[in-house]
């Protein structure tokens, strides 16, 4: 009875026989759920057994079959060796690539180059972060991030970049950047506060070094003689003597540098014109006579 299993026609039914059932195991339990999460993250908790990532996949749409990713864990030798961490997935991946990747990390984070310009202010910032990075959360970002600390330049952030690790990438760059102005900063008779805050006027109102160091010149002796600063891109200061509550930008390190550097002249006054020429003034008159020249053209 058993010999119509060896004849042609019984290995040929023998054959189709396994590929339906490998079909079927492809098909329903191998390949990707239909709405699989494309360009998303997917996060391995460090500690997390092979049965609870199992059901979180599926229960996250990356796998149909909880059974299959364990199979597969173990066909690799991997069931106790699944690494933690954020894993980025452009597009479906089975049930076999994914096991592989958790188990060698390969995570594939996507990084996006994103730069900050001198100046920009936190709402600026926030809004470099689109709909690429799926965990940034824009309301955390601007209640927690310190305006004024967050430095200018160029990264390249992981898609998975939250509102925290931007604030403390940024902050770290800042610290890393001004590390060496310490001693200035020391020997300036100014808080590190209030510097920067000056350097964020600067930043916002300035745009050639030498004007920086005049203006910064102009700021200080204001807040020393008492005059309200009276600085356009601060309304606040029109109305009120002193510096801002806070930096209204995140300014570079030539702005830094220039609000620890100010050069000692007679000015009292100065205004910028449309294409950023800065015209100085050492009374209110003169100041208001360049006003009506240079400000209405």
């Amino acid at each position: 009875m058993f010999d119509i299993f060896f004849t042609k026609k019984g290995l040929q039914a023998v054959a189709l026989f396994l590929l339906a059932i490998f079909l079927v195991i492809y098909v329903f339990y191998i390949v990707p759920p239909d709405d699989f999460p494309h360009n998303s993250i997917f996060s391995v908790e460090e500690g997390i057994s092979l049965d609870q990532l199992a059901n979180k996949l599926q229960a996250e749409h990356f796998i149909r079959s909880p059974i299959w990713f364990r199979i597969s864990a173990i066909t690799i030798g991997a069931e106790h060796d699944m690494k933690a961490g954020d894993y980025y997935f452009g597009g479906s991946e089975n049930v076999f690539v994914i096991a592989y990747r958790i188990a060698s990390a390969r995570h594939d984070i996507e990084t996006i180059r994103i730069t900050i310009p001198e100046g920009f202010t936190n709402e600026q910032i926030s809004n470099l972060f689109d709909e690429r990075f799926l965990k940034f959360d824009h309301k955390l970002f601007l209640s927690l991030a310190p305006q004024g600390y967050l430095f200018p330049d160029t990264y390249f952030i992981e898609v998975g970049a939250t509102a925290s690790s931007t604030i403390k990438l940024l902050k770290n760059n800042f610290d890393y950047k001004t590390a060496k102005l310490e001693p200035d900063i020391k020997n300036s008779n100014h808080t590190l506060d209030d510097v920067i805050n000056v350097a964020s006027i600067i930043e916002s109102e300035i745009r050639t070094n030498n004007d920086r160091e005049i203006v910064s010149g102009i700021l200080w002796k204001r807040l020393k003689i008492g005059m309200p600063l009276q600085v356009d891109s601060s309304p606040e200061t029109y109305l009120h003597k002193g510096l801002p509550i806070r930096p209204i930008s995140n300014p570079g390190l030539e702005s830094i540098e220039a609000a620890l550097h100010p050069r000692a002249t007679s000015y009292l006054y100065f205004l910028t014109d449309k294409a950023g020429k800065v015209y100085y003034a050492k009374t209110f008159e003169e100041h208001q006579k360049n006003r009506a020249l240079y400000l209405n053209k």
